[in-house]
């Protein structure tokens, strides 16, 4: 054998140890950890706080929620600063955020998480978070598989109290729509259609406590009910296409396709005058939804918009609706708040 073979032998046997090596000590490094509790503005815990911690070195994106007494632990996270936020859901609680949270190797850090008031100052009737969690937990849900209609098709059938993202990320705007959005959330959205008895968004529909939606599903049209105006949504599951030049409503034009066991609504034909969360919404907007039965309980949403005069890319949205079959659907008349805004002139 030559030298120069020896020689690179050596050198290739040598690169190899310190691979080893090094991936042994990496591997034997102590785990680093996140641990706390979350607690409200009285000191009582807070469950199913959705935690995230981000460090964004490591790419790290780490998710849990807060357990019936309010504690949480995130394990084997890697040393460095993290992100640190919780993004509650409307009403009782403000949400939470520090970007400054160093976890050290080696190390479990204690975190004391204690949460603001939110905008419903303690009003129970303003607080769909307790409200439904309530009636989530009355529930008897039978250990089956997801139904099936005679088509074969997943059943959406039922009543379903809608869970909003728990992780959003944030939608890239276009100036405007960002200036506006901060305007919004300042005055706390007071000109909200709903405020004006005007319909919301319709991936989340129902403007007021619960949250709570009826889907009647059949071989060609499924209709979505909500406690809210105008209280019905069409998909259409016949095949047609949407209209050429669809006349522009608050729900828009929707047909719908089965892509194995997930419903894919399509929806066009927007106005201008309702708005997506609390960002504007121009003609231009594209509704999908997706919707998967994976569970007898519950049915995972995913959703997408598109509105190239508000957002530079799309903006998803990851849901969950609750399966509520004791639950039923009652009368929902808005007309005393028409002319809030006349009052507030």
């Amino acid at each position: 054998m030559s030298i120069l073979m020896r020689r690179t032998r050596a050198a290739v046997l040598w690169l190899v140890l310190v691979v080893v090596v090094t991936q042994t000590a990496i591997s034997q490094q102590p785990s680093s950890s996140l641990f706390g509790v979350v607690v409200g503005p009285d000191g009582s815990p807070v469950a199913e706080a959705p935690i995230r911690a981000v460090n964004a070195v490591t790419g790290t994106d780490a998710r849990i929620y807060s357990s019936a007494d309010g504690r949480y632990e995130l394990p084997n996270l890697p040393s460095g600063v993290y992100s640190v936020s919780i993004a509650m859901p409307c009403c009782a609680f403000g949400s939470y955020a520090d970007d400054s949270v160093v976890v050290e190797t080696g190390q479990a850090r204690e975190l004391y998480i204690r949460l603001e008031e939110g905008v419903s100052l303690n009003v129970l009737g303003d607080d769909p978070v307790t409200i439904n969690t309530e009636l989530r937990n009355r529930q008897v849900i039978p250990d089956l598989p997801p139904p099936r209609t005679s088509e074969g098709n997943p059943d959406l059938s039922g009543v379903w109290v809608i869970r909003g993202d728990p992780y959003p990320e944030q939608p890239e705007a276009l100036p405007w729509a960002a200036e506006l959005f901060e305007e919004r959330v300042a005055n706390y959205g007071r000109d909200h259609p709903h405020t004006r008895c005007l319909p919301s968004q319709p991936w989340k529909p129902g403007g007021a406590t619960p949250f709570i939606t009826k889907v009647i599903q059949t071989p060609e049209l499924l209709i979505i009910l909500s406690e809210s105006v105008p209280g019905h949504r069409q998909v259409f599951l016949d095949g047609r296409d949407h209209p050429e030049n669809p006349n522009p409503s608050w729900t828009g034009h929707s047909i719908g396709r089965w892509e194995g066991d997930t419903l894919v609504v399509d929806t066009v034909g927007f106005n201008a005058r309702g708005w997506s969360g609390n960002y504007p919404r121009t003609e231009m907007m594209h509704l999908e939804e997706r919707y998967t039965r994976s569970e007898y309980g519950y049915m995972d949403v995913r959703v997408t918009i598109e509105d190239p005069g508000v957002f530079t890319k799309p903006w998803i949205l990851n849901m969950r609706h609750d399966f509520t079959p004791q639950e039923e659907l009652i009368e929902y008349v808005c007309e005393n708040n028409k002319w809030a805004r006349e009052v507030e002139e």
